[in-house]
């Protein structure tokens, strides 16, 4: 029997220091929304990355200014502002930061706003020491050609030989959480997989596959469908 739990994912990393965050399809929106959560719960919160964010007020750039900031329950940091993106902090900054912020949330990985994402060589880039990893895909990647919707398909391709005309189907899908692709250097035991857009699904039915065979044939994996959208997390059981 399978169970599905509505579940309050910020109050499950209430506990938790240093979060991170990478895949694709919703990673930035996961943590906005988390912030919030965790803020109007009287939790500070920093956000920052080890790859480049959108910058977003409040920030502060380190490589300008030394001393750190804790005068507002969320700031974002960056090492540097470039292109309207705040880049890559190293693991002693986002310590250094911690010593100021109940939580720190950090965006470790880049999709270029695609569902899915194939990981280049020296991705992800999840610092040592991250308690928990949050691996984001978006299930409207199904039923689409993999050119349209894979970051990076050209290794997806090389990998596996489906090219890029080919459709997104369940396999396809499952496909991507590997030790080699989206689980790639991550201890399963402490990550959870988000499912996200399931309402953007018309046949509900493939997200619930997924997720069953993803929790089926994982060890210590935890599975979550998600519409970040709406706030709403189901935790998959059985």
């Amino acid at each position: 029997m399978w169970y599905f739990q509505k579940i309050d994912l910020a109050q499950s990393i209430m506990p938790l220091k240093f979060v991170a965050f990478v895949g694709a399809g919703g990673k930035t929106s996961l943590i906005e929304y988390l912030a919030s959560s965790l803020i109007d719960r009287g939790k500070t919160v920093a956000i920052t990355t080890t790859t480049k964010i959108y910058v977003r007020e409040p920030y502060q750039v380190l490589s300008e200014k030394r001393v750190l900031r804790n005068n507002t329950p969320l700031n974002r940091f960056g090492n540097t502002l470039e292109d309207g993106k705040l880049t890559a902090l190293d693991t002693e900054d986002i310590q250094r930061i911690g010593d100021l912020y109940d939580i720190i949330l950090i965006e470790a990985d880049g999709a270029k706003h695609k569902p899915l994402k194939f990981p280049a060589s020296y991705e992800p880039a999840i610092p040592a020491i991250a308690e928990k990893i949050f691996v984001v895909s978006g299930l409207d990647a199904l039923f689409h050609k993999v050119g349209d919707v894979v970051f990076r398909w050209e290794l997806f391709y090389n990998a596996t030989g489906i090219n890029d005309r080919d459709i997104v189907s369940t396999d396809v899908f499952l496909r991507f959480f590997s030790p080699y692709v989206l689980l790639k250097g991550i201890d399963t035991r402490k990550c959870s997989i988000i499912l996200n857009k399931y309402d953007s699904l018309e046949q509900k039915s493939c997200g619930n596959i997924i997720a069953r065979e993803l929790t089926k044939n994982i060890k210590g994996l935890e599975v979550i469908i998600s519409s970040i959208k709406h706030h709403i997390f189901y935790k998959v059981t059985h």
